[in-house]
């Protein structure tokens, strides 16, 4: 397939029958040098080595480059660059595709692979060299960089453009990478390169992934930024392509969170669907995939936080993103919720009272607190947090939007004014956390469009009394890993409560971290709306 806009780098490529509304994956394969001349060799290689089937299989579009005048001629940057020009540019193959996308599969930025073999090996090593931020995982099979130089240059800081004074290298940006071959040394100086990057400082550790015994360097504190080295006779067998696809590729994803994102481990749709972590629930045709605290299988009592993905972010994906799973676990102090929309985006009017439904019946199922239910979302989720959280009030005693462009753009809220007016005029409360990222284009921090109304709803003057940052809130005493990133002006009610909360986060993408929900849910928990009230009434601190 020749995509238009990429004719300044030629490859061969295979889009997936069922890419649709799923983020998509992309993933480079450099392919040895004489396969690597025509788009006929190197589909010969990709199906050959198993590529081409996982690509089609997994939903995924497989990159495979070529280099007519030999790898040593190509650019370290050319897989960024062409990441650059076609992310937007592979039509659905069939469908409509997700909502906003004008009919064309959404790569996600957070979603990039690389694997290479032999000389183009050689040339994908130096590719992470001088790209790093752009790929979640990489592998090279019988190959190793052979080029470190553009360790010394400032990096690229993929996920936030348009930076200043930065001063990141790209040896400083985190990767996670399978060294795969039977030349020892050369890997090795391949591992202790990416080690450093990865913040490794001891030696390797005996491990094994599919059944293939590997030296692991891995960061204590970040599991994902790893160095994995395998001696051995390793070819283009689609059993080792599959090992690497599911032991590697399926298991990470770089989540766009910061300047290079942040490498995270994750499960993939199958392995989250069969994971005992959540339990699939189904109501009105709605999936929910519902988590109580470790240890707390019988959960009566607990409050309930509904948390809604962002548009084609389903939930199996979106549960896993931003820690309310493991902040429940940690803190024992609700159950969690995550609803799945249809086609992977919400509608007010589609998915509201579908939403309303959904929320009254896992409560009466789980044993919530009806009293103490919070409703969360990011991006779209946002939007939806704003439009079903004050068009159905009495179901919720908070809302927590992040990261939320404005809801008017999206068709089929025409009630929503209303409903706004109405809920001004009938005098409800409704606390309100908000969030948004300093970098985020999508969703600008002056462009929180309910500001105004709940500081009006919530009796609260029009100045925050008080501000929380990484000095006096959100300090590594109180878990707060990143909390430097986060200044949160927040509006006291006429009692000195706080009941408005508006958060920015520096060098923020539209993107989440989990200091995020830990703030989110410090805010939240004081609140409980009695039944049938449309006042709010304060949680006292030994009561959470």
């Amino acid at each position: 397939m020749q995509i238009p806009g990429s004719e300044r780098h030629p490859f061969a490529c295979r889009v997936s029958s069922s890419a649709c509304y799923d983020p998509v994956r992309t993933i480079y394969l450099c392919v040895p040098g004489r396969y690597a001349r025509t788009a006929a060799d190197a589909e010969r290689f990709a199906e050959a080595s198993g590529w081409a089937s996982i690509a089609e299989e997994s939903g995924s579009i497989l990159a495979t480059p070529l280099a007519p005048n030999g790898w040593e001629a190509e650019p370290a940057t050319l897989l960024a660059e062409l990441f650059a020009e076609t992310k937007g540019r592979f039509p659905v193959p069939h469908g409509d595709g997700l909502y906003g996308r004008n009919g064309m599969l959404w790569c996600w930025e957070t979603l990039v692979d690389l694997v290479g073999y032999e000389d183009g090996a050689v040339f994908a090593g130096n590719a992470l060299a001088a790209s790093p931020g752009l790929f979640a995982a990489a592998a090279l099979i019988n190959g190793a960089p052979d080029d470190y130089s553009p360790g010394d240059e400032s990096s690229g800081h993929y996920m936030v453009p348009q930076l200043e004074d930065y001063g990141v290298l790209n040896r400083d940006v985190p990767v996670c990478l399978w060294l795969l071959g039977n030349d020892r040394d050369r890997a090795m100086q391949a591992a202790a390169y990416f080690a450093r990057s990865c913040g490794v400082t001891g030696g390797p550790t005996e491990a094994s992934f599919g059944g293939i015994a590997a030296e692991l360097w891995q960061n204590d504190t970040y599991p994902a930024r790893q160095v994995r080295l395998s001696v051995g006779s390793f070819g283009p067998e689609p059993s080792l392509s599959g090992t690497v696809f599911r032991e590697l590729f399926e298991k990470t994803i770089r989540w766009k969170c910061g300047p290079e994102g942040e490498l995270t481990p994750i499960l993939g749709k199958a392995g989250f669907y069969a994971s005992p972590r959540f339990v699939r629930e189904s109501v009105g045709g709605y999936d929910c995939f519902v988590h109580r605290p470790a240890g707390r299988e019988e959960a009566r009592g607990l409050p309930l936080l509904v948390s809604l993905h962002g548009r084609g972010e389903p939930a199996w994906m979106f549960a896993q993103k931003n820690g309310w799973d493991a902040l429940a676990d940690e803190t024992g102090g609700f159950i969690l919720a995550a609803p799945d929309s249809p086609e992977n985006i919400w509608f007010l009017d589609r998915d509201g009272a579908a939403l309303a439904a959904l929320v009254r019946a896992l409560t009466e199922k789980y044993g919530a607190d009806p009293e103490r239910v919070y409703l969360t979302g990011f991006s779209n989720g946002a939007m939806m947090t704003r439009q079903a959280g004050t068009s159905f009030p009495g179901l919720f005693a908070g809302l927590a939007p992040c990261n939320g462009p404005h809801s008017r753009v999206l068709p089929g809220a025409d009630a929503w004014p209303q409903a706004l007016e109405a809920l001004e005029a009938e005098g409800w409360e409704m606390p309100y956390f908000a969030y948004a990222g300093d970098r985020d284009g999508a969703a600008p921090p002056d462009e929180e469009e309910l500001l105004g109304l709940m500081l009006r709803l919530n009796g609260c003057g029009g100045e925050p009394g008080v501000v929380y940052t990484g000095e006096n809130v959100y300090t590594p005493a109180r878990g707060y890993a990143q909390g430097g990133r986060q200044r949160t002006e927040v509006w006291p009610d006429e009692n000195g409560v706080p009941r408005v909360a508006m958060t920015v986060m520096l060098d923020m993408p539209h993107g989440a971290i989990p200091d995020e929900s830990r703030s989110a849910w410090e805010f939240l928990r004081r609140y409980r709306r009695p039944a049938g009230s449309r006042k709010i009434a304060y949680v006292k601190e030994e009561s959470t």
